[in-house]
């Protein structure tokens, strides 16, 4: 707690400090297509229940909805800037597994085939520094993020593609992950608009505590996890909002002449 207050309070310092001196302050509207993976590892503990369960794939998920980025830049200079704001995200991963068909084991015990995506939709707040040539919109950038997860998805199928019997649960506010998500990432913004960001979330997006109720095969059970460790890369198109009202007011004026 003393730690969580001390950033937030050089946070405040340094927000104000860049805000008193910064030459320029504009904001940005982003949208995002984002391939996230995740590290996926069973316990030690339920592999030596059930020794043939394994993670065998975790494909890259795609996702490009709804991804929204809403941030404010503040500009010292030509090559020195920061940048916050607010987003919401749909981030997850997908994991093929080998599941036992008993929740108690043995040494006859049958196995299944499984593919499972976890998703949730996140609101963040993130903080980064730049460094580069901003009248060219050419520029790398560093930071932090923190995202609170607000709605969670799960859907799995009982074989390693999407042919077989599909289930499904959706929660608000959820339980089975981590309510808060700190992350790391950094970047390069290219002059066109285009921006490309590698992000690692730093604790599991799942929390290994919860275990589902109501599923004999224990599909939603997530205490045989000892990591699901999330990253993504993602490309996304950032609009400077000035830009867009000169080219309606530009616009409203050729219509007036």
């Amino acid at each position: 707690m003393k730690t969580t207050s001390l950033l937030l309070s050089l946070f405040l310092l340094f927000a104000g400090t860049i805000l008193a001196d910064s030459q320029d302050v504009y904001t940005v509207s982003s949208g995002e297509t984002i391939f996230s993976w995740a590290e996926v590892e069973f316990t030690d503990d339920y592999l030596e229940d059930y020794p043939d369960a394994q993670v065998a794939n975790t494909p890259v998920r795609y996702s490009s909805v709804l991804h929204l980025g809403e941030y404010i830049h503040l500009d010292i200079g030509n090559n020195l800037g920061f940048f916050t704001g607010l987003t919401l995200r749909n981030i997850g991963f997908i994991t093929d597994e080998v599941l036992p068909m008993t929740e108690y084991p043995q040494d006859n015990t049958d196995y299944q085939n499984y593919k499972i995506i976890r998703r949730s939709y996140t609101l963040g707040i993130p903080l980064a520094l730049k460094l580069g040539s901003f009248k060219d919109n050419l520029y790398v950038f560093a930071g932090g993020e923190y995202e609170w997860a607000l709605l969670w998805k799960e859907k799995y199928w009982n074989s390693h593609s999407r042919s077989g019997t599909k289930s499904k649960d959706t929660k608000w506010f959820p339980d089975n992950m981590q309510t808060f998500l700190p992350s790391v990432f950094v970047g390069i913004q290219f002059p066109k608009g285009f921006n490309l960001k590698f992000k690692y979330y730093m604790n599991d997006f799942t929390d290994h505590s919860y275990t589902a109720t109501g599923n004999p095969l224990n599909v939603s059970n997530l205490s045989r996890y000892k990591t699901t460790q999330t990253m993504y890369i993602s490309l996304s198109f950032q609009i400077h909002n000035n830009q867009v009202k000169e080219r309606s007011s530009e616009g409203l004026v050729s219509e007036n002449l």
